[in-house]
């Protein structure tokens, strides 16, 4: 893969193109070109993370209502039933009603995808998002 920068362009609708033009300077990037990269990175990561034959890390993200009877277990026990490696988890009380928690997981793309499914479709759990670390 060559270095070298190549220029192209690349035709928007307005309202599109004034959201990211909104969401860059929100986000502190210093050149509309740096940001469309890291867009374009993420993208490319999501892809070989999905594609991959190895095993591949991640982070999931949870909130849910921990008096939601019986949840705490269920989320234990998927974890355990699967093909995935559970390095490491956190455990947040946020409020008297919700839980944070932070999962790093390893294992084949598939594997992961299907615990992430069955945990989000748990009754109490409110968020359930996967952040796609990398390739092992």
């Amino acid at each position: 893969m060559s270095d070298e920068t190549i220029r192209f362009t690349v035709s928007l609708p307005e309202s599109l193109f004034k959201e990211i033009e909104l969401d860059q300077q929100e986000r502190g990037y210093q050149s509309r070109s740096e940001y469309i990269r890291d867009l374009f990175r993420d993208r490319i990561v999501d892809k070989q993370w999905n594609n991959s034959k190895e095993d591949v890390v991640g982070v999931l993200t949870l909130v849910f209502d921990h008096h939601q009877r019986g949840l705490s277990e269920k989320l234990i026990e998927i974890q355990h039933n699967h093909l995935v490696h559970v390095l490491c988890s956190t455990h947040v009380h946020v409020d008297h009603h919700n839980c944070l928690e932070t999962i790093i997981i390893k294992g084949q793309a598939s594997e992961v995808n299907l615990l992430v499914n069955q945990i989000s479709a748990l009754k109490g759990v409110k968020v359930a998002r996967l952040s796609r670390a990398g390739i092992v």
